[in-house]
């Protein structure tokens, strides 16, 4: 809509008829969908009442967003600067992957190590 106003706007000789059209329709609808929005919420409020305190979240990650159980060592994870995430037998399992001791030069080369 943006671009077409634009277009309108730049011909040689505009219809401003439509671009007042264009304007009036954005004066009424974006305050009627305001207005409704904070209606929901003041309908939502009636409702369920004043929140009190914050939704608690759970602090084991036993499961993954799919159900898959996950394993995982979290100590050596937090110290680990690579680690892989895989699913293997229908489980998540996170492991720290260790760096190969490798030429420094190719290390330099590649940006690995």
């Amino acid at each position: 809509m943006f671009a077409w106003a634009w277009v309108v706007v730049a011909q040689d000789l505009p219809d401003y008829g439509v671009l007042a059209l264009l304007i009036v329709a954005t004066l009424v609808i974006s305050p009627a969908i305001t207005l409704y929005w904070v209606l929901h919420n003041l309908a939502l409020f009636k409702l369920k009442g004043a929140r009190t305190h914050t939704a608690q979240a759970v602090d084991a990650y036993t499961h993954d967003w799919n159900g898959r159980p996950v394993v995982a060592d979290w100590d050596a994870l937090r110290d680990a600067r690579i680690t892989v995430i895989g699913v293997v037998d229908a489980q998540k399992l996170y492991r720290n992957l260790t760096t190969r001791s490798i030429d420094p030069g190719l290390s330099r080369l590649f940006g690995k190590g």
